[in-house]
């Protein structure tokens, strides 16, 4: 699990927060460069010492080194920038060897012989591990593990470059969608290449190649070559052939906008799969036709995991908003496979291309989805009918555990009646529920388990269904599409241009079948003929064009060529149309560089008999040195089906002055159908849009832009338009960038939506408020720097399912212990591992499509004041406060379930039992220094906030930790040095999904460490801890008193390895029941009585690539025996 926040931005800097579970394998953490020393964890309030963990600040990755129950948290600061990739003004490869060590560049020495090592020599750049590790136990079984990382490049050859990025390495999370640039974590490939050679192995991109009607961004596995060479009469012949699986499905989803809702909005699948995962950074979201730009300080951001996109607020969302999004998913039903070739011949003159593209299901192979025959043969018998895929989801799979099962009863007169059951006698049962409709099933959801939902058979009344679900699954057909295009290209003298292209294609829905295949293949031309001539001796062209497109009933693209919002334009969005299309333009431009652009055409569209429709539009932009102006508009007759009208334009006119620019934009749209089949998308309307806006002129150091905003929506009364509603908005953006050590933004936006007429428009009365405001600066040579982030909005929060799932002991996080006996695996049995041969489950999220409309806010604080760097060379009373510094954070994202001002826009309530908190994380920590810097005598303070609270589909999960913590650190000597730590809190725990986790643990306890370390080479420990927990009487009243004597030993050897070696002692008196969720978080996993645990690391290296590890781990309580675990890995490195 893990959840990546962000926390406050600065110059150039961001402050994030990663939650994590233990894990043995590395962990990422972001795609941008970690500012080294910045990085803090801290587990269950206290901050680890950094021998607990390793940071990669290259790889952007760390790795913790020893077990802990708790989640961990990482702060980090990051800049807005990846440092990674070399980049040079000049290539040092013309003054030095690139194997060439750093300080040898700058001597004289003889050369010797140059012996090659295993990757090639010495012109490769080369840098990664390859481990190999095995894990054994007395309480668990063998485990294997292995990892590899490995980056090449350089030269194989003369001429021949490599660059390589292989790893085995399982990453479970895509790149966060919140910034514009995405760092693939998953790219696996070898790449050799020269200056006309470009071969791919592994992941590999693949786009648009030359033509018109093949569109696609496609991400595959296997390989990909291009090669190019120059050819006789100075031509230029470019080749691409690919080969693999294809990664990604593509789908393009139509949303109206929701009032008041910013997001999330739900992606789904082309074959309406309500829960996928987006490939990263193959989405484009266009909202009224306009792309927008990814980044949370721009316009979305996006959930590439829970495919959910959620709008910034510089992008106010109303139900007038028109949103579009193409992505690419991880499509899970069979193996795929791709292949793509294009040949390019260019010439001077002209170009010619031949390109194909192949995309198919293999039907032998599916993924998610078991087939036996007779799912084989229904998928036969129905040809291109796919939606009659339906079979029913019952299997007799006999008793399992770790799974929902069900029992086949008889009920009320009604025979095969599903039953959930834990009953190792009856529960044979397996199946799934589909949602089918309101009373259109048999079944209801009744509760959440372990391992998932669980559905209630409800009897029918008077035949007429009562539920909502059926065991019944839905089949997905396997697929093919393919796709042959060529054209030309070719200048006809000076001023004329031709060019032509004809497609060929197959769409193939259901490979099973050998039914319908005669509409399969189909066929497409486009030919465009151009005049470009210079006009007068202003510097005028004029470009004129006749634009010609066929396209067959059945032709089907790869993805679509055409704008996105085409069907729209001609009024057939949400209309069915089936026949031949074509498409006739006649097209005019007057273009100058510095005056602007005019542009008119006459077009006509038709869609078999259906449709056919005739369009004129004009659209431009002229400037002079005071005014500008830019606009588009339309008018479209058409006939068939149905008669419409459509008229719209778009204007926005500004006037410069000095230091502003002020403008109006308007929109307006009229449309009038008549047609027996309109449906409630696809009534008439009429709107008009105009905004008055001021900006500043100047954008460089400081911007300002604010608006007002009007628009008016008419629907039809009777054979006339009546007003129906009326929505109002103001707001601005400011700006102030860099300006004395400082940085602003600030964003704000304000809709109040009236209804005018609700007999006309189904609208209740709204008020939409979103803003952000982002501060920081850095004074005083650096020593005090603040950031502040600030964010209101509204939008939906998602009703979380989880389940927990059994992996092999060691690679999970959480333990069952059954409290009640009954062998059931409840949500309330489930722990947090205290130890490694426990952690054999792990808890998956599971998305729902359950929403709750929320109102949010989010407040990011960071103040760190470092007094050393201007005092400490004064005297005095000056010279005594460089001593202290402190560091403050706050986050603070919380989420009401109705408007009050109280809750929204204060951050800083923290009360999780309040019923109107839908959501809440707040986190609080303030660490006060003294002497930080000192490596003689130093101390801190610690206060520490969190309150939690999550929605689940059941209920809620509330935790709030709150703790005091005061540390000193002092070296008596070189040799010996003491620690003595202290800390006071309560934890609290409200939880109604289910019973037996709530608690109010007051925790008091002191800790001591002795160290003695004579020399580098040992170090000796001894430390004790006296702890008091109590329960608060309510909950039930437990009290826990721990003594624990710690003692240990290392001893390393500079570059050649180490021995560490650690044994407690640990007294527990409990009052209370041992067996329960409060008793496991008193005791700390472990028994009431006497508890021993110890742990030995041998590690060694062997030669300069190599290294061992050996790891021993044992605990032994009262009246039980000795549990021992043990493990060895063996890591080279390149």
């Amino acid at each position: 699990m893990i959840w990546v926040i962000p926390i406050g931005w600065g110059q150039g800097t961001l402050n994030k927060t990663l939650t994590i579970s233990y894990t043995t394998e590395t962990i990422q953490l972001d795609s941008l460069s970690i500012i080294p020393g910045s990085i803090v964890c801290i587990v269950h309030q206290d901050t680890l010492s950094e021998l607990d963990y390793t940071v990669d600040y290259i790889q952007k990755s760390i790795r913790i080194l020893r077990p802990f129950k708790d989640s961990i948290t990482v702060f980090y600061d990051i800049l807005n920038f990846d440092f990674t990739p070399q980049l040079s003004k000049y290539d040092s490869t013309f003054l030095f060897s690139s194997g060439m060590k750093e300080d040898w560049k700058y001597q004289i020495s003889n050369q010797g012989n140059t012996i090659n090592d295993f990757f090639g020599g010495n012109d490769l750049s080369k840098k990664g591990s390859l481990s190999r590790g095995v894990t054994f136990g007395n309480q668990q079984n063998l485990g294997i593990n292995s990892t590899l990382n490995l980056e090449l490049s350089g030269k194989l050859s003369e001429n021949l470059n490599v660059l390589a990025s292989i790893s085995d390495a399982n990453v479970p999370i895509q790149p966060e969608g919140n910034t514009q640039k995405l760092q693939s974590f998953d790219q696996v490939f070898i790449q050799l290449y020269n200056e006309n050679l470009k071969f791919t192995g592994g992941d590999f991109w693949i786009q648009r190649p030359a033509g018109y009607f093949l569109n696609y961004k496609k991400r595959g596995q296997g390989f990909t070559t291009t090669y190019s060479f120059k050819t006789p009469q100075e031509g230029k012949l470019n080749l691409q052939t690919s080969l693999g699986l294809s990664k990604g499905k593509f789908n393009r989803q139509i949303i109206q906008g929701v009032e008041n809702n910013q997001g999330p909005y739900r992606l789904k699948g082309a074959e309406n799969e309500p829960f996928i995962v987006i490939l990263a950074g193959t989405e484009k979201v266009f909202v009224d036709g306009k792309m927008l730009v990814r980044g949370q300080e721009f316009d979305y951001v996006i959930d590439y995991n829970t495919a959910e996109v959620v709008f910034t607020s510089r992008f106010l969302i109303t139900k007038d908003t028109r949103i579009a999004i193409e992505f690419q998913y991880s499509d899970q039903t069979y193996t795929r496979s791709l292949i793509q070739q294009s040949v390019q011949y260019t010439r001077k003159k002209g170009s010619a291309w031949i390109n194909y593209y192949h995309e198919q299901d293999i039907k032998s192979q599916p993924l998610q989805i078991s087939l036996d025959e007779s799912d084989k043969l229904l998928l036969r018998s129905i040809g291109d009918s796919i939606q009659n895929a339906t079979i029913n989801s019952i299997d007799s799979v006999g008793f399992f555990e770790n799974q929902n099962l069900y029992k086949m009863i008889d009920s009320l007169g009604y025979d095969s009646v599903l039953v959930f059951s834990v009953n190792q006698d009856s529960a044979f049962y397996r199946t799934t529920f589909q949602w089918v409709g309101p009373q259109k099933g048999d079944y209801v959801y009744e509760k959440n388990t372990a391992y998932g939902k669980t559905y209630r058979w409800i009897a029918p009344v008077s035949g007429v269904p009562q539920g909502d679900y059926l065991p019944v699954q839905t089949l997905i057909t396997p697929k093919r599409k393919r796709l042959i295009t060529a054209g030309v290209s070719r200048d006809l003298g000076k001023k004329w241009k031709i060019e032509s292209e004809f497609g060929f294609s197959e769409n193939n829905s259901n490979l099973f079948s050998k039914l319908d295949l005669k509409n399969d293949w189909s066929w497409s031309n486009h030919t465009k003929l151009s005049h470009e001539d210079s006009v007068g001796q202003k510097g005028w062209v004029s470009t004129s064009g006749l634009e010609v497109e066929f396209l067959d009933a059945n032709f089907t693209f790869i993805e679509p060529y055409r704008k996105v919002e085409f069907d729209r334009d001609w009024n057939v969005r949400n209309f069915h149309y089936k026949g031949p299309q074509r498409f006739v333009e006649l097209a005019n431009q007057f273009k100058n560089k510095k005056a602007g652009m005019i542009q008119w055409s006459v077009q006509n569209y038709g869609i078999g008999n259906d449709f056919n429709g005739t369009r004129i539009y004009s659209e431009g932009n002229l400037k002079n040195k005071t005014i500008q102006s830019k606009w588009d508009a339309s008018v479209l007759g058409t006939q068939g089906t149905g008669q419409s009208v459509f008229i719209r334009h778009r204007l926005d006119l500004s006037y410069k002055l000095k230091p502003f620019l002020i403008g109006i934009k308007d929109d307006q749209e009229y449309n009038q159908r008549n047609t027996s089949g309109t449906t409630l998308t696809n009534v008439p309307y009429a709107f008009y849009d105009v905004q008055f806006y001021i900006q500043s002129h100047d954008t460089s150091t400081r911007s300002l832009r604010l608006f007002y905003r009007e628009r008016w929506d008419w629907k039809p009364s009777g054979n006339v338009f009546k007003a129906a509603a009326r929505g109002q908005t103001m707001g601005g953006e400011w700006h102030l960038k860099k300006w004395k050590a400082q940085t602003l933004g600030c964003v704000v936006g304000f809709r109040s939506l009236t209804p005018l007429d609700t007999a006309l428009l189904n609208i209740t009365p709204d008020q939409s408020l979103i803003g952000r405001v982002e501060y920081s600066f850095r004074i005083w040579k650096g020593a005090l720097t603040w950031d502040t982030y600030y964010e209101i909005g509204s939008g939906l929060e998602q009703k979380r399912t989880f389940i927990y799932l059994e992996v092999n002991a060691g690679q999970g996080v959480y333990t069952w212990i059954d409290y009640n006996g009954d062998g059931i695996k409840d949500l309330n049995e489930f722990e947090i591992s205290g130890f490694i041969d426990q952690a054999n489950y792990i808890r998956i999220f599971t998305p729902s499509s359950d929403y709750q409309k929320t109102f949010s806010n989010e407040y990011n604080q960071s103040v760190f004041w470092r007094p050393e760097l201007i005092w400490s060379k004064k005297t005095g009373a000056l010279h005594f406060l460089s001593r202290f510094s402190n560091q403050m954070r706050l986050r603070s994202n919380r989420k009401i379930g109705s408007w009050n001002s109280g809750s929204l826009f204060n951050p800083l309530r923290t009360e999780i039992d309040n019923t109107l908190l839908i959501s809440s994380a707040f986190l609080f920590r303030n660490t006060l220094f003294f002497n930080r810097t000192s490596a003689v005598f130093n101390g801190q303070y610690v206060y520490s906030f969190s309150a939690n609270k999550a929605l689940l589909a059941s209920g809620f999960d509330g935790k709030q930790f709150l703790f005091h913590e005061l540390s000193l650190h002092w070296n008596v000597k070189p040799t010996f040095s003491i620690k003595i730590e202290g800390q006071q809190g309560e934890k609290h725990a409200n939880v109604d999904y289910t019973t037996g986790r709530n608690y109010q643990i007051q925790t008091q306890q002191i800790l001591g460490t002795f160290l003695f370390q004579p020399s580098t080479n040992y170090r000796i420990t001894l430390g004790g801890r006296l702890a008091d927990k109590s329960n608060a009487q309510i909950f039930g009243g437990e009290q826990c008193l721990a003594s624990e004597i710690t003692t240990g030993v290392k001893y390393n050897t500079t570059q050649k390895g180490s021995v560490q070696a650690d044994v407690k002692f640990i007294q527990l008196q409990y009052e209370g029941n041992p067996f329960s969720a409060v008793a496991f978080e008193m005791l700390e996993a472990l028994k009431p009585g006497t508890n021993y645990t110890w742990t030995l690391q041998f590690q060694r290296n062997i030669g300069k690539n190599l290294q061992m590890t050996l790891q021993y781990s044992g605990r032994k309580s009262m009246n039980s025996k000795s549990i021992h675990n043990g493990g060895m890995e063996l890591r080279a490195f390149f």
